[in-house]
C-alpha cells in the first residue's frame, strides 16, 4: 500500500487576510503539521508540496535537506487548487509514480494517522476514496432571504481531505477536466465527473480546516 502524497499549501490566504500556510500553529508553520504527520507515516513515500513561487527560498530553507526522514519534492501551485494538483501530479510523474496518490490540505494541521491509513486502505481496495463526516445539522434552502424548504441531510456528508485514487485514474480524472475546461474543488468531485465513485472514509471533528484567522486561535 505504498503511497505518493500531494501536500497543497499555495493558495494566497485571502480569507484568512494573508498566507496562512505560514501563520504559527504551536511553535511551526501552519504547513508543517500536516507535512510532518506526512512524513512520519510508513505508507507515504514522496511526498510533492505544492507552493506559490514566491515561497520557494523561504520554505526550501525550512524544510531543507529532509523533513522527519522524508526528502520533499516542491512544485508551484497554479491559479486555482486544481491546478496546483495537477502540477503536483506532474511532479510525481516525473519521479515515476503509478501506485496510490493521496491529496491533503496543508491548511487542515489535525490530520490522524490512523485517518491516512484509512484513505489509503480504501483506495487500495476501491480504486478511489475521501475523508468525510456526516452532516448533523438541518438543511435549509433559501429564497430573498426566506427559509423556503427543509432539505434532508440523508446521505449527505462534508468532505474533507486527505482525498486520493490509483494514479492514473486521478490524472485521467485531471485530463478529462481540462480537456472540458471543468472546474473542481475537491478530487472527488474531478473522479466523479469521469465516472469514478470514490469510496468515503469516516472522517472526523478534529480535523478541522483552517480558513480564517480567528480558527487559529479556536484549534489552539
Amino acid at each position: 500500500m505504498k503511497t505518493d502524497a500531494i501536500i497543497v499549501a499555495a493558495g494566497s490566504g485571502t480569507r484568512f487576510g494573508s498566507a496562512k500556510q505560514f501563520a504559527e500553529l504551536n511553535g511551526m508553520p501552519l504547513y508543517h503539521h500536516a507535512l510532518k504527520t506526512f512524513a512520519e507515516h510508513s505508507f507515504v513515500e514522496k511526498i510533492v508540496l505544492v507552493i506559490s513561487a514566491d515561497s520557494v527560498t523561504r520554505i526550501e530553507k525550512e524544510i531543507w535537506p529532509e523533513f522527519y526522514g522524508k526528502k520533499i519534492e516542491i512544485a508551484i501551485g497554479g491559479e486555482t487548487r486544481q491546478d496546483s494538483v495537477a502540477n503536483g501530479m506532474q511532479k510525481l510523474e516525473e519521479l515515476g509514480s503509478v501506485g496510490n496518490i493521496i491529496v491533503h490540505d496543508a491548511a487542515r494541521p489535525y490530520i490522524h494517522p490512523e485517518l491516512i491509513t484509512s484513505v489509503i486502505e480504501a483506495i487500495e481496495k476501491h480504486g478511489a476514496a475521501l475523508a468525510a463526516i456526516p452532516v448533523v445539522d438541518t438543511l435549509k434552502r433559501s429564497e430573498e432571504g426566506f427559509s423556503a424548504e427543509t432539505i434532508s441531510r440523508k446521505e449527505l456528508w462534508r468532505a474533507q481531505t486527505p482525498q486520493g485514487a490509483k494514479f492514473e485514474l486521478l490524472k485521467q480524472a485531471l485530463e478529462y477536466a481540462h480537456a472540458g475546461n471543468l472546474s473542481a474543488t475537491d478530487e472527488a468531485e474531478l473522479l466523479e465527473r469521469n465516472g469514478v465513485k470514490p469510496f468515503i472514509v469516516l472522517g472526523n471533528d478534529a480535523n478541522v480546516k483552517i480558513t480564517f484567522s480567528h480558527d487559529l486561535a479556536k484549534n489552539l
